[in-house]
């Protein structure tokens, strides 16, 4: 699996992605968009870390605004939330982290907890079109 600056390149049937985002709509377009991968969806941070907890994952594709809000502050019950359980639980730590909130202090927040994350507002969108493949 290549992945370098925003792009993903080919994967395999095994390629393990994790989609923290409260839109499902956006999920459909991520799944859509990565047929043929093991995806797994959740619509929390408390959901999230449960899962980074119980498997590895290729990538994770990390929504900062839940619950239905948009542009909050960073906190409990945000992507912020799980990216700091990341920084303080590293040995779960996702191969690739791809930032896709369009909150961008909260993207940025993540980035400062998390330096190797990228930043990728609207990233569903990107796959769709072919913009995130190599």
């Amino acid at each position: 699996m290549g992945i370098t600056e925003g792009k993903i390149g080919r994967m395999n049937p095994y390629t393990r992605i994790l989609v923290l985002d409260d839109d499902k709509g956006r999920h459909r377009a991520f799944q859509h968009a990565l047929i043929g991968t093991i995806m797994e969806h959740v619509y929390t941070a408390e959901e999230a870390i449960r899962m980074l907890e119980s498997h590895p994952w290729d990538i994770f594709f990390c929504d900062h605004d839940l619950g239905d809000k948009v542009m909050v502050a960073s906190g409990k019950g945000t992507g912020y939330e799980v990216a700091e359980w990341l920084r303080d639980n590293p040995h779960r730590m996702p191969k690739q982290i791809i930032v896709h909130s369009f909150n961008p202090v909260g993207a940025q927040n993540i980035k400062n907890v998390l330096p190797s994350a990228e930043l990728v507002p609207g990233a569903w969108t990107l796959l769709r079109t072919g913009q995130m493949n190599q």
